[in-house]
């Protein structure tokens, strides 16, 4: 929290001057024209109220309130109080106390990318920081929004009534001079955030070497739990990190709708190790969620590239039959091993539909080439993977040759894996985002988002099916997002309509829906 400081100049006024002033509301600091806090605030606002204003007028007196209030930070926290205010005349939820935060960062300009994500209004944005009170947390702590309003008395002897508040629940504020919208500023806390986690220099590390990944794979939260929010897992691909998804996170957080209901969690991992063991830790990590939150309503998993391919383990059922095509002797193993358990696996019964983006479900050529080949030689697993492969060298003989597996080796069309994963049935309804980078000649079938052609992204079972003119990176694509959109109200409607509840199963979900503008011959 911020602790209340006073310029030297300020100081060497205070004991000439106003050593015995202490006005009702808050103290005023007494600027170069020898005019209080109040009053400069009040002729702000009176500018904004006048109805011959124009708009050049308002932008300024709304950026000189901003200045004002950035200037008197430390005093005006300190004074911050849940009475006096009201939103357009009615009580007013969304009032935080400073100490409520481990810091306060005010945010003097706001940086303007996703124009949804912003209000314009009176008071300053401030992002707070919240210290990391649950295992889902990120490790810095969570970033919420805040907005710290100032508001001029009617008495003009006195400063202001003044509030921290959350802008989304205090959308607007009445004053002296009428009632005007509350500043709001979602991105700055996004961009603050490390939930999305490091850069992605980051990710090609834990490719390469992913034992120097510290603490186990995890899920992250970009805010704190709340259970009445649909869940939005988004998985990453190899070599990557969340961070990737910084901007469809902005882009869909954007829509009031979706910000109101659903939530956004993160699954981080190494991406250098064995697929079937990433799948594994993602379906512990979801099971810690449950452990440490309790009740959650139905997750929808979003993964790109490889991220689909552990988010399609999910919500499939690996037999003890089918594991023994992928591991001969699976089967004889103990219930405890690593090695069945990342192979035989049941369904999630906590999800309620799955988005596979540019994903190969069929494996990518690109890593059965000699690029592949170059990259399974420079990944090196960590010591304690390999030790516990050895004790399955009979089952696994590449581990005995010292050619252990590697998730570049789970994404060949080769893997057994890959094909036995194939043959399963997603339980949940799915939905397809695909990349057509525009160098195929004839058919769709013939397309390709440059890494995952298009017959191994091509699920039959998919629900809806959307190819956007994008690369293998393409998940950020305007189009691509229109269709997690698309998707996301879908699900809002079928769970909340007349006669459904949010709980309510994947199986009386609607039937399939083709996007036949997109989906070109």
């Amino acid at each position: 929290m911020f602790n209340p400081t006073t310029s030297s100049f300020t100081q060497s006024l205070i004991p000439l001057v106003f050593s015995c002033l202490v006005l009702a509301g808050c103290q005023s600091v007494p600027t170069l024209s020898a005019r209080s806090l109040g009053t400069q605030l009040n002729e702000s606002l009176r500018a904004l109220a006048a109805p011959d204003s124009r708009e050049p007028d308002r932008a300024r007196a709304l950026a000189e309130s901003r200045r004002l209030t950035a200037d008197h930070l430390p005093e005006l926290l300190e004074d911050a109080t849940t009475s006096a205010l009201s939103p357009a005349g009615a009580t007013l939820p969304g009032i935080h106390a400073p100490a409520d935060f481990g810091d306060l960062v005010p945010v003097p300009t706001s940086h303007v990318t996703t124009p949804g994500l912003h209000r314009v209004g009176i008071g300053l944005p401030m992002v707070g920081v919240l210290p990391p009170a649950d295992a889902n947390a990120p490790r810095a702590g969570y970033r919420v929004p805040l907005t710290l309003l100032a508001l001029p008395k009617s008495n003009p002897t006195e400063c202001c009534d003044v509030a921290l508040v959350d802008p989304e629940r205090v959308s607007s504020v009445r004053t002296v001079h009428g009632d005007f919208a509350t500043a709001m500023d979602l991105e700055a806390p996004i961009d603050a955030t490390r939930a999305t986690g490091p850069r992605p220099f980051t990710g090609l590390l834990k490719l390469l070497r992913p034992g120097r990944f510290s603490g186990r794979p995890r899920v992250v939260f970009l805010q704190p739990f709340d259970p009445d929010k649909i869940p939005v897992v988004l998985v990453h691909g190899l070599m990557s990190t969340p961070h990737m998804w910084a901007p469809l996170v902005k882009a869909l957080l954007a829509d009031g709708r979706i910000r109101g209901h659903f939530q956004f969690w993160f699954f981080f991992y190494p991406t250098g190790q064995p697929v079937p063991l990433s799948a594994f830790q993602f379906r512990d990590a979801l099971d810690a969620v449950a452990h440490n939150h309790g009740h959650h309503k139905p997750m929808i998993l979003v993964g790109h590239s490889m991220g689909g391919i552990l988010s399609r383990a999910q919500v499939s059922r690996m037999s003890e039959r089918e594991a023994e095509t992928v591991r001969s002797g699976i089967a004889s193993l103990p219930e405890t091993s690593l090695v069945r358990r990342s192979l035989i696996f049941e369904p999630r019964p906590d999800v309620s539909r799955a988005i596979f983006m540019f994903t190969p479900h069929r494996g990518s050529r690109l890593a059965a080439n000699s690029l592949g080949a170059w990259g399974v030689r420079l990944i090196r697993l960590p010591d304690w993977l390999l030790g516990t492969l050895m004790h399955y060298a009979l089952l696994i003989p590449e581990i005995a040759e010292g050619r252990p597996p590697t998730s570049i080796h789970g994404l060949s069309p080769n893997s057994s894996f890959l094909r036995a994963l194939d043959r399963t049935q997603p339980t949940v309804p799915t939905h397809s985002i695909l990349g057509d980078r525009g160098r195929r000649r004839g058919s769709l079938l013939a397309s390709s988002d440059g890494v995952v052609a298009y017959s191994s992204a091509h699920l039959a079972a998919a629900k809806s099916e959307v190819v956007v003119p994008a690369g293998h990176g393409g998940f950020a694509n305007p189009l691509a997002i229109a269709e997690l959109r698309r998707i996301l109200h879908q699900e809002l409607a079928e769970t909340s309509g007349p006669g459904k509840s949010a709980s309510m199963t994947s199986n009386s979900m609607p039937g399939k829906h083709r996007d036949a503008a997109n989906k070109r011959k």
